[in-house]
């Protein structure tokens, strides 16, 4: 036997090699090594599973048996074949790495993602590939897993209530010396940098290139924290809640260009040092920084739930206070509702009035009951098996957080993949892509009226009468919002080309001025396009004279005067007035998935 990094007993195999298999990886044993394997050797073993695609590497799990997975530092030359593949993929992926320069990201790991090395190792190249696409990361790392092992190694029990530990003296002990290998192990994986004979190929002039960490992690005392104190007599001892974290001296951080890493550990006014709810601190970041995103990576306890890839807020909502209908009593639900609600930030004012907040019901529960009897504490949903990064993620969206995202961090590059691409790998909760869309009903008229009327007197929409619209209610879907008709949109089919293609006409598209720049005409356009799809449209053509450079943005080509198109039914065609000199511009559909569900149940396509 031989004895492995970190004291690890493992089989005295020596190094391990691949024979090419048509079923897969094999592994060979090469000598055994004798005594102790050197400071120097790898902490995991590569094993070749192609030799065009990199490597994969090889572990022992906890009952000692090999398991493989990819390599975060595999790397490899990209084959001729693949090469429009690439291609592609960086021309689709530009306008997220566009959108996503600047943004403020909080990424979470909690102990059970950051206990697996090779899961951590391969965040880790994630991350710094995003630091490097210039998006402001901030970490934060969990080791409730590690401080669980430690303390049994020690022949000490965890204790937990209510989903929080019981920290003594000891267990406190513990969670520093666990923080502090988790973020020294983290700082050690983003600290490799490039190859020296890759960079000087791929860069320009003769200067020394220095051997120096690849990037800047910071971490320090940035979260200010209480004694969770004596909850329903039990003492939990130094379980800390946050308070706050040091948002100015984080941004700081951030605009210097450096990623600042967040742990377990907070500090009260007294200069105690607590541990604090990983969870909780990923909350208070992403809510005080105004993070543009909130990410939890997790395994099997969010998995198992089947979550779409979009989760509307209202229905993220439902979801958690399902889980208490019977938990707390009906007065507290009412309260935990109306408490929700009012985290979120209120809406601006419409150019038809002024936006409400709570319903007289929910104001009168929220006013009776004082704020610290109000069951918000983020162990409620924990305690009946939900799984806290769900929990989490709903409360950061109703606190003023944009987007929230549930990631398996088994999946090889998942952050680069539910970041720029189209559909992601993840799954969303976000209240800013469907939430009202739906289609239009005979008392939305009055609304959708005066909505049209405006553009109509411009020019930019074809006049129509209370009537004419009366009629075309069916074929209208609408944004609305307290009662308020914010966006509409009309989708008619038009049959078939005489080349058999079936064509539908998008139009009286528009959304309130005050709501535009605000992303739901692009909900809007998208949520049009699903059900077009789902009907088995195969062309969307608009006919527009004032909103071309918009349309255009979003992937509809200009094919010239609309009157003398053949990409036109002939009957459209006939009602087409040439003296108006309509333009016509073009979409043709993907076919839709076999899976394809009802619109506004999924992002994009």
């Amino acid at each position: 036997m031989v004895t492995g990094p970190l004291n690890r007993t493992l089989p005295a195999c020596g190094s391990l090699v691949a024979v090419p298999s048509r079923y897969g990886p094999r592994v060979r044993p090469l000598p055994p090594v004798q005594g102790t394997i050197p400071r120097d050797a790898p902490s995991v073993y590569e094993v070749d599973t192609n030799g065009k695609n990199g490597t994969s590497t090889l572990t022992l799990d906890g009952n000692g048996s090999p398991t493989i997975g990819h390599s975060a530092q595999a790397s490899s030359g990209l084959s001729k074949q693949d090469f429009a593949k690439f291609v592609q993929f960086f021309r689709q992926a530009s306008p997220y790495v566009e959108g996503h320069r600047g943004k403020t990201f909080v990424i979470v790991v909690p102990g059970n993602v950051s206990a697996n090395r090779t899961l951590l190792q391969s965040i880790m190249a994630d991350i710094a590939l995003l630091h490097g696409l210039g998006v402001h990361l901030i970490l934060v790392v969990g080791v409730q897993q590690q401080i669980d092992v430690m303390l049994r190694e020690r022949n000490l029990t965890p204790k937990y209530v209510g989903g929080y530990r019981l920290t003594d003296r000891e267990a406190m002990r513990i969670a520093i010396e666990a923080a502090g290998q988790a973020r020294t192990t983290c700082e050690q994986f983003l600290s490799k940098g490039p190859a020296i004979p890759m960079f000087r190929r791929h860069t320009k002039g003769d200067r020394e290139v220095h051997f120096e960490p690849a990037l800047r992690v910071i971490s320090g005392n940035y979260i200010t924290a209480k004694r969770r104190g004596v909850l329903e007599g039990v003492d939990f001892g130094l379980t800390g809640e946050v308070r706050f974290v040091l948002k100015d001296d984080i941004r700081r951080q951030l605009d210097s260009g450096n990623i600042v890493m967040l742990s377990n550990i907070g500090f009260t006014a007294a200069g105690e040092v607590l541990n604090c709810n990983t969870y909780d601190v990923g909350l208070h970041a992403a809510c005080e920084l105004r993070a543009d995103k909130l990410f939890f990576l997790h395994l099997d306890e969010v998995a198992a739930l089947n979550l779409p890839q979009w989760l509307p807020l209202s229905e993220a909502q439902n979801m958690l206070m399902d889980k208490l209908q019977n938990s707390i009593s009906a007065q507290q639900m009412v309260a935990l509702r109306a408490t929700m609600d009012s985290m979120v930030p209120p809406e601006p004012a419409s150019a038809y009035g002024a936006a409400t907040s709570l319903s007289p019901t929910q104001l009168r529960a929220y006013q009776a009951m004082k704020r610290e009897e109000l069951v918000v504490d983020l162990d409620i949903w924990s305690a009946q098996g939900f799984p806290t990064a769900v929990s989490t993620c709903v409360v950061a969206c109703c606190k003023g957080v944009k987007r929230a995202h549930l990631l398996d961090a088994r999946i090889d590059g998942g952050l680069l993949l539910e970041l720029y691409s189209r559909d992601g790998v993840g799954t969303m909760i976000s209240a800013d892509f469907y939430e009202g869309i739906r289609k239009a009903l005979p008392n939305d008229l009055d609304g959708l009226a005066a909505l049209l009327e405006p553009l109509e007197k411009a020019g930019n929409l074809v006049k129509r009468t209370k009537e004419e619209l009366a009629d075309l209610i069916p074929s209208f879907t609408v944004i609305e919002r307290d009662n308020r008709i914010l966006g509409a949109a009309l989708l008619l089919d038009l049959g078939q080309t005489p080349d058999g293609v079936t064509v539908a006409e998008v139009g009286a598209f528009c959304v309130d001025p005050i709501y535009r720049g605000s992303g739901r005409g692009d909900s809007l356009l998208d949520y049009v396009e699903q059900d077009a799809r789902s009907r088995g449209i195969q062309r969307l053509v608009l006919l527009t004279t004032r909103t071309a450079d918009w349309f255009e943005q979003r992937d509809f080509r200009w094919q010239g005067a609309a009157y003398a198109s053949e990409l036109l039914p002939l009957p459209r065609r006939a009602r087409i007035n040439p003296a108006r000199n309509s333009q016509l511009y073009v979409k043709n559909m993907e076919a839709p998935a076999d899976d394809l569900i009802a619109p506004g149940k999924r992002i994009g396509f």
